[in-house]
């Protein structure tokens, strides 16, 4: 598993997942292991090109990622006989919304099409801007924190953020922001699905196990308790969160 929050800044990165709190997924991953009596799972944090790598090598055995065809090169997710990804077995769904003051809500529900870098839009590490970069309707500015993106916003420096707002069809409560007058804006503009797919070492020696973990990965709904924990923990980490007047 990789530790997001120490990887790279994923810039139209459409078939990655955002990069948030990676002890959520840890801990939604340990209810799957006690469902599961034939597998037992041991967690790594690591940089996200590290884990790619021990993927390759083998030396890793499974990690959640989004699906591309480059990636079924090294490691195997569920799939049917096409080679398409098989939703029912996902890890789970992430929406992204922009965030920003009323404001910004009406000039956005009333932009034209043909403006450029029309808004200011701050980018957290790791949240991928993808299909909201198509519209070339923003002028973008990375930031290494969600914090800090957010503070950029309701200091008036940037005219929106991008937040996760939905895991799975399950709102994600953002009501910690409204204090900064700034609210999501509906619906997401992107989404991207996560998977738990296994490095081809493990899968071809342990297919039965692995399959296993996806059926129960489908039976056991987990995307609802990832919403959850993750709620709780971005809920404690936004408690410091700061503005200047």
């Amino acid at each position: 598993m990789a530790d997001h929050n120490k990887a790279p800044m994923f810039i139209d990165a459409k078939n990655e997942i955002p990069i948030i709190n990676s002890q959520a997924q840890i801990n939604t991953l340990k209810e799957l292991d006690l469902a599961i009596d034939e597998v037992q799972f041991q967690y790594q944090q690591m940089p996200w090109q590290e884990c790619i790598s021990s993927i390759k090598h083998g030396t890793v055995d499974a990690f959640i990622s989004g699906f591309n065809a480059l990636k079924s090169d090294y490691a195997v997710f569920p799939v049917n006989k096409q080679g398409k990804p098989l939703d029912k077995y996902s890890f789970a769904s992430l929406s992204q919304c922009l965030i920003g003051k009323r404001r910004f809500h009406s000039k956005w529900n009333s932009r034209e099409v043909f403006q450029s870098k029309a808004f200011s839009l701050a980018v957290a590490n790791g949240h991928f801007v993808g299909d909201a970069a198509s519209e070339d309707a923003f002028f973008i500015e990375h930031t290494f924190t969600l914090q800090t993106a957010i503070e950029r916003v309701a200091q008036g420096n940037a005219d929106a953020a991008l937040v996760i707002c939905e895991i799975s069809k399950n709102k994600v409560d953002l009501s910690q922001y409204y204090q900064f007058k700034l609210a999501p804006l509906f619906p997401p503009i992107n989404t991207s699905i996560a998977y738990l797919a296994f490095s081809n070492e493990f899968f071809y020696k342990h297919k039965l196990d692995a399959n296993l973990v996806w059926e129960q990965l489908a039976s056991k709904k987990l995307a609802g308790v990832y919403a959850r924990m993750l709620q709780n923990m971005s809920s404690e980490q936004n408690t410091h969160y700061g503005t200047k007047e």
